[in-house]
C-alpha cells in the first residue's frame, strides 16, 4: 500500500534515484529517494508481515514483485535493509572476508536458509558481519541483480553524526527483539541486540547498556525507531528528558508512526 506517492515522480529518471528496500516485522517496504533534492518520491508498505513464517512471507513477496514493474526499473543505487539480530561488529583491521563465517559463528549460529554477508563502515573502522535469509535475497536479485545488503543497525550507526546531540542512545524495537546503539559524539560506544518480548524487558536492556557506557542519563538523548506504542514512548520520557524519533533531518515522512517504521529507508548508506 503506497504511503507517499509524489506526482512528480518521472519514471524515465529512476536511474537518478535510489531504491531502498526493507524487510522486518512490519513486512516488506521500499522507498524511492532523490538524494540530490533530498526528496522521497515513493514509499510503499506491504500488507503482509515478516513474522515467524518466513516461507509465507517470501511467497507473498514473490507475488508482489512479479506484479510491481516499478521495482524492476533501473536505479542509481539499490540498498536492502534486513532486520537481524545475528550480526557481529569486527574492527576493520581484523576483518577478512574469508573469515566472516567464523567471526559470526562465535556469537550466532546461522540457520540453513541464511547466508553470510558483510558491510564496511570506514568512518568507524568497523566491518558488519551478518546473516540474511537467502530466499529473500534471491527474490530481490530477480528484480534488481545488483544491490547492497545491510543489517538494520547499519543506517543508524552510519548516520548517527547527522544528529547534533553529543550523547545519544538509538533504540530499534520490534516485539521480540531490541537493538541498542550508543554514541558519544561521533564515536560508537556500544551496539548490541537482546530478546525482548515485552516493553519492560526492552527498558531493562536500555538501562543495562547505559550503565555499561556510564553516560549521564540526564544529558543523553534517546532516539526511537521500530514499533513503539504511544504509551511506551510516554514511559521513556519518564526516564529520559530528551526523547526523539529517528528521522532524517531534511526528508520528512509524516506522522511519527511512519517515521519510526520507515525512516531508515530514506537515509543514504
Amino acid at each position: 500500500m503506497p504511503i507517499i506517492v509524489n506526482k512528480q515522480l518521472e519514471l524515465e529518471k529512476t536511474n537518478q534515484y535510489r531504491l531502498s528496500i526493507q524487510a522486518d516485522l512490519n513486512g516488506f517496504s521500499f522507498s524511492i529517494v532523490n538524494d540530490e533534492l533530498r526528496k522521497c518520491h515513493f514509499l510503499y508498505q506491504s500488507e503482509f508481515g515478516a513474522g515467524e513464517d518466513i516461507e509465507l512471507f517470501n511467497k507473498s513477496l514473490l507475488k508482489l514483485t512479479e506484479g510491481f514493474p516499478l521495482l524492476s526499473r533501473k536505479f542509481a543505487k539499490v540498498d536492502v535493509i534486513v532486520n537481524t539480530h545475528k550480526y557481529a561488529l569486527v574492527p576493520l583491521k581484523l576483518f577478512r572476508e574469508e573469515d566472516a563465517w567464523q567471526q559470526l559463528k562465535q556469537l550466532h549460529l546461522p540457520d540453513e536458509y541464511e547466508e553470510i554477508d558483510h558491510a564496511l563502515l570506514e568512518s568507524q573502522q568497523i566491518a558488519f558481519v551478518f546473516a540474511a535469509n537467502s530466499t529473500f535475497l534471491n527474490i530481490i536479485k530477480k528484480i534488481q541483480p545488483q544491490f547492497r545488503v545491510f543489517p538494520s543497525i547499519f543506517p543508524i550507526i552510519r548516520n548517527a553524526g547527522l544528529f547534533p546531540e553529543h550523547n545519544k542512545i538509538f533504540v530499534q524495537y520490534h516485539k521480540g527483539n531490541i537493538h541498542v546503539i550508543i554514541t558519544e559524539g561521533n564515536r560508537l560506544l556500544f551496539c548490541n541486540s537482546y530478546p525482548a518480548i515485552h516493553f519492560n524487558t526492552a527498558l531493562y536492556f536500555i538501562f543495562l547498556a547505559l550503565k555499561q557506557t556510564q553516560l549521564n542519563q540526564e544529558q543523553t538523548t534517546l532516539f526511537t525507531s521500530g514499533n513503539f506504542r504511544d504509551e511506551e514512548i510516554y514511559n521513556l520520557t519518564k526516564y529520559f528528558p530528551k526523547v526523539r524519533f529517528f528521522r532524517h533531518p531534511s526528508i520528512p515522512l509524516g506522522p511519527q508512526e511512519i517515521e519510526m517504521k520507515y525512516a531508515p529507508l530514506v537515509f543514504p548508506l
